[in-house]
Formats: structure tokens, sequence, C-alpha cells
């Protein structure tokens, strides 16, 4: 009598199709694994993504972290959607998947998220992508080894920007003037231009405008 297989569900969330069928491919292929059946599912966005969690039993879920923001979208990025996951669904391993390299984004998505697996795209063969899932599930964390050189090199981070910080520097990306700010986020304007001084703090930028504090937020990936 054949023996059944456990099931395992996998979420893959990522805006490049292509990218998310080489994951499917590799994972469901991979002979270590032949105990467990993979039900391996795929969201190209931060929305549609949430909505399968919230429905659904996933194990683990595989995330980027830039996404292109969709209109009236209430989550601005791949680590505003890890924060929320790991909020309500602990029991869920998250595994980054990302091309950021900036050591300051990288620590604030290890302090927000906490993620289980954390792996740089270009450094990242199918054997590693591989054995980081086997150690996610059976002994985490793995962090690749930038990520991991990084951890050792005792860099720290000036401060840690949260979801309403994401929210404001998106805002002002569009050109939506500090005033109007409250409107998106539940903070008054006082509050506001305090948490703007912060960010400038954080990136060093000096000054009243905002072309500087936005021109280092991307080139940080944060928007």
């Amino acid at each position: 009598m054949q023996e059944s297989k456990e099931d395992l569900d996998i979420l893959l969330i990522d805006d490049h199709h292509m990218i998310m069928e080489g994951y499917k491919n590799v994972i469901s292929k991979a002979k270590i694994f032949s105990a467990l059946n993979f039900n391996i599912e795929m969201a190209d966005n931060c929305e549609y993504a949430w909505e399968k969690i919230k429905t659904g039993n996933y194990s683990v879920v595989f995330l980027d972290i830039n996404f292109p923001v969709l209109e009236d979208s209430k989550i601005h990025s791949g680590e505003d959607l890890g924060v929320r996951i790991k909020t309500e669904f602990p029991e869920i391993k998250i595994i980054i998947l990302t091309v950021l390299e900036d050591h300051f984004r990288i620590f604030n998505i290890l302090s927000n998220i906490q993620p289980d697996g954390f792996l740089i795209k270009g450094e990242t063969t199918s054997k590693e992508l591989i054995h980081c899932l086997e150690k996610v599930l059976y002994s985490p964390p793995y962090y690749g080894s930038k990520i991991s050189n990084l951890l050792r090199s005792g860099v720290a981070q000036k401060s840690s920007i949260d979801e309403i910080d994401r929210v404001m520097l998106y805002q002002l990306s569009l050109g939506t003037k500090t005033k109007d700010i409250p409107k998106y986020v539940n903070l008054s304007l006082r509050a506001v231009e305090d948490r703007k001084k912060k960010l400038k703090d954080v990136f060093g930028v000096r000054g009243e405008g905002n072309k500087a504090l936005l021109e280092k937020a991307r080139e940080s990936g944060y928007i």
C-alpha cells in the first residue's frame, strides 16, 4: 500500500510570472521533498496575495519586496504585506526573495518582518533555493551569504521605517503636499511633520524640500 504524502501549501508572490514559474518548477522537482505533496499557488500583486492568504491555508510564502502600487491599494510593498502576515498569521513561514541590496533597507526588512528565510535574487541558485526551503521548514531561519555577511559586519540601522513612513513617502512621491498627508495616515499635521523630519535624519538629508528625501528613498528601494 502506497504511503500518502503530506500536503504543503505554498504561495509565491512576485510581479514577474516567469520568476514564479521558475520557483515552482525547482521546488516541485526537488527529490529531497519527495515525501511532500506541494500545492503551489501564485499571486502577482500584494492585494490579491493578501486575499488568498486570508482564505487559504498556506505554510510558506515566498515574498518579493518591490511591486507596482495599484490604484487605491492599501498595501504599498511586499514589506507591508510581510508585516501583515507576521501580525495576523504568525504560523506562516516567510521567505524573502528580493533584488534589493541596500544595507539600510535590508535591516528594516529584517527588523519589521523577521523573515524565516532571506535571499538576494542575484546570488540565489536552484540548489540554494531548495536548501533555504528545507531549513525554513525544519530548522529556521536561513539567510543567504550577503544577508549573513551583513549581519556579521555589525552594521546597525539608524532607525526603523514602518508602514506609516512608507505611506508618507509614497504619497510625497505622487506629489501630495505635506499638509494633505493626514488624509492618508491617522496622524495630525504636527505628527506628520515630525515623522518627515525623522525620515530626513534617517536618510541624512538636509533642507526643507522633499526632492532630496525622495531621491534617497528611491535609492533605498522604498518607492
